[in-house]
């Protein structure tokens, strides 16, 4: 992926840039996760940016974007959810709560880990009205983690990165489609166990 228009911004705006890459990911901008969390790695590599600020920059956009999603969710996502109750997803919507309550502060810190999951996850569990002090606690960690991860693998390869990441986000990927799978296989057995 050609990063050239991303250099160019940090060179220009520092630190600032930084953190916006990171929180306008929430809204779609076309660049992975992986790839902006990685990138300010690589930027303190190949340019004069410290890499605690920058790491730091970089978390704080991806942190306060989830938070932000999370209270989006917390907001509108009741509405939505008091007219999904009424169709055919009541019985769905029950036992993702369900499953909320038994495990979802763990999930909340693993979704980090899987594309799509880590996009949806704050909406979710805002519209389930999850207890923010615990959402954050396990989201702060998890993104914490994360982010780690891949703003060292930026440093350590700041040139092979790219191939790294395409081999990564290829694993996860699959990794998310079997999980969702196996969580689609399960609700489907246990709703037939329950006719039965």
């Amino acid at each position: 992926m050609d990063l050239s228009f991303f250099i160019e911004l940090v060179k220009e705006y520092g630190y600032v840039s930084m953190f916006l890459i990171n929180w306008l990911l929430l809204f779609g901008m076309p660049l992975p996760n992986e790839v902006a969390a990685t990138f300010s790695g690589v930027v303190t590599e190949i340019n004069h940016f410290k890499p605690v600020y920058a790491f730091l920059a970089a978390y704080l956009g991806l942190i306060s974007s989830n938070t932000f999603a999370y209270f989006i969710g917390f907001t509108l996502g009741m509405r939505l959810l008091r007219k999904l109750k009424e169709t055919r997803w009541n019985k769905a919507i029950q036992k993702f709560d369900a499953f909320l309550v038994r495990r979802g502060k763990w999930a909340i810190f693993l979704s980090f880990f899987l594309p799509g999951f880590r996009w949806a996850m704050p909406y979710v569990v805002g519209a389930n009205r999850f207890p923010f002090l615990q959402y954050a606690f396990f989201a702060y960690t998890g993104s914490f983690v994360w982010m780690m991860v891949y703003f060292n693998l930026g440093r350590t390869f700041p040139y092979a990165y790219d191939t790294i990441l395409s081999h990564l986000q290829l694993f996860f990927v699959s990794l998310s489609l079997v999980i969702a799978l196996v969580i689609t296989i399960r609700s489907i057995y246990l709703t037939r166990s329950v006719r039965k």
